[in-house]
């Protein structure tokens, strides 16, 4: 296994207000990891940080590989006027690069496929569902071909299939030594990946 996470004494604060508070943990490549907790115990605030974000006011965090972040669909701009397929090569994207490569839309494409949302690769984003578009997200991530994958609350609203579709998924990419981090309020999430770690946020640390 390699180290692909070192979060360590990290503390962030928003004015007088602490969000992290002394949180430190190490992962691994090919863990699952869920991250719980009531609203506002820190979970957003603590994903965002190993996504480089949110910046800490103090502590260290150390990345080791390709990130890749799946946010609330809340935080989505619906109005964006673009197709599933253009904003799932979106996640090929690195710093200058101009093109797309055939490589590029093989990754895009097998994304959806995976995701079970071929079908869907012409239509407007501002016309699908909630969970259409959160897959739309994960598959855009998986584009990005990361080490690190963070999901922030991915089955919130999603029905059983794509549920069902997600975990399996998850599972495969555990197996190819991802390293898994998903910010859940179902303690039920737990028993699709029962080996995963579960660690539990309350005023913005780890109990």
């Amino acid at each position: 296994m390699t180290e692909r996470l070192n979060l360590s004494n990290a503390v962030i604060k928003y004015g007088d207000k602490t969000l992290l508070n002394d949180v430190s943990l190490k992962a691994n490549s090919g863990e699952m990891i869920f991250i719980t907790g009531i609203n506002g115990a820190g979970k957003s605030t603590l994903i965002k940080a190993m996504a480089s974000l949110i910046p800490l006011s103090s502590g260290e965090i150390n990345i080791n590989g390709r990130i890749s972040y799946v946010p609330q669909v809340e935080e989505a701009d619906r109005d964006f006027p673009a197709k599933v397929i253009e904003i799932v090569l979106t996640g090929t994207q690195r710093p200058g690069k101009i093109f797309y490569s055939r490589h590029d839309k093989q990754l895009a494409i097998r994304s959806m496929r995976e995701l079970k949302i071929s079908d869907l690769s012409k239509r407007k984003i501002n016309t699908l569902s909630g969970g259409q578009l959160k897959r739309v997200f994960i598959a855009r991530a998986l584009c990005g071909e990361p080490d690190i994958l963070l999901l922030d609350e991915p089955c919130a609203g999603l029905d059983s299939e794509s549920h069902d579709i997600l975990f399996t998924l998850l599972r495969k990419k555990i197996s190819e030594s991802c390293l898994i981090l998903m910010v859940t309020h179902d303690d039920s999430d737990f028993e699709y990946i029962p080996e995963a770690r579960v660690i539990t946020l309350s005023g913005g640390r780890i109990i």
